[in-house]
């Protein structure tokens, strides 16, 4: 069974007369060069109900459709009932509000019961199709806002932001010690760990570059809320660069103090805000979602300390 087919429609304004409708199509959607060589041999672009060619002139008024391929779906993932919040969704992106402890993609170790799974059971009670594509994923113990693109085209628009630093996300952590910079930027490039297969390190010689940006929220006796920027997107990014500080993530328990599990039981890591330009909107669209119940507990808990 195939996944649902996305359709785009344009019409094409006063300043776009006489232009080639590739150059329509690549000012309008952004569509890449490997995109476009798609659409033209599939035939899936039409002018006013008729298929022309790329370089063809376009006028003003002319109808433009443009069909995406439809791609078969991975059978391997079963839908099953997950609990998350839906925050956003149409017919381009979801965006949730993933809670903790939940894996987003099954694994060898995590096989079912996943944001996958739930996604899929979501989409099969709508009536839909669709692949699973995150534009970004969080690890299983961190909580808050990520995006799935519902088709490809969605997906590499919004791929092509990230890399742009268009696209951007913003985290709340609560760190061990008393930080003493009010903002800074770290810039560290992060690679596979020698001895720990899951983990990650700082590595100047063979790492990928990695840039974080901070600001601290609220100091108390022996701990930070500090808020975070990510410019690039590397595994374990903001808890490898935390800890490298040495101001580790209060909960955990990979690159942690190991001794913090009475404040909270998983890294104390939310991802609270995210903003993104819509692939069909053509606007920016932002979320909000607050701090997890027991990430505010361990916060209270650090409060009453200093009492």
């Amino acid at each position: 069974m195939g996944e649902s087919q996305p359709t785009f429609f344009y019409q094409v304004e006063e300043k776009e007369n006489g232009k080639m409708l590739r150059q329509v199509l690549e000012s309008r959607f952004r569509f890449s060069k490997r995109m476009m060589r798609k659409l033209k041999a599939h035939q899936l672009v039409t002018v006013n109900g008729e298929v022309i060619y790329l370089t063809s002139r376009v006028k003003t008024g002319d109808q433009i459709v443009v069909r995406m391929m439809e791609e078969e779906l991975p059978e391997h993932i079963e839908p099953q009932p997950v609990d998350f919040r839906i925050v956003y969704e149409d017919e381009d992106i979801v965006v949730v509000d993933k809670p903790p402890g939940l894996v987003v993609h099954p694994t060898r170790g995590h096989p079912d019961h996943t944001l996958a799974n739930g996604l899929f059971y979501h989409w099969q009670q709508q009536g839909q199709t669709h692949k699973m594509r995150p534009v970004t994923r969080l690890d299983k113990d961190t909580s808050g806002l990520m995006v799935v693109a519902k088709h490809a085209y969605a997906h590499a628009f919004l791929a092509e932001q990230m890399a742009k630093k268009r696209y951007q996300r913003m985290y709340l952590a609560v760190v061990h010690g008393q930080m003493e910079q009010d903002t800074g930027t770290v810039e560290a490039p992060i690679g596979l760990h020698p001895e720990v297969a899951t983990a990650r390190r700082v590595d100047f010689e063979d790492g990928d570059p990695a840039i974080t940006h901070y600001q601290v929220v609220q100091r108390y006796s022996n701990a930070t809320l500090v808020r975070l920027q990510l410019e690039t997107g590397r595994t374990h990014q903001i808890r490898v660069h935390l800890s490298w500080l040495g101001y580790p993530i209060i909960g955990d328990s990979l690159y942690g103090t190991g001794n913090d599990m009475h404040l909270v039981s998983r890294q104390a890591l939310h991802a609270t805000y995210l903003r993104l330009y819509h692939p069909r909107l053509q606007e920016w669209k932002e979320w909000d979602s607050p701090l997890p119940e027991d990430i505010q507990d361990c916060i209270r808990k650090l409060q009453a300390m200093m009492e």
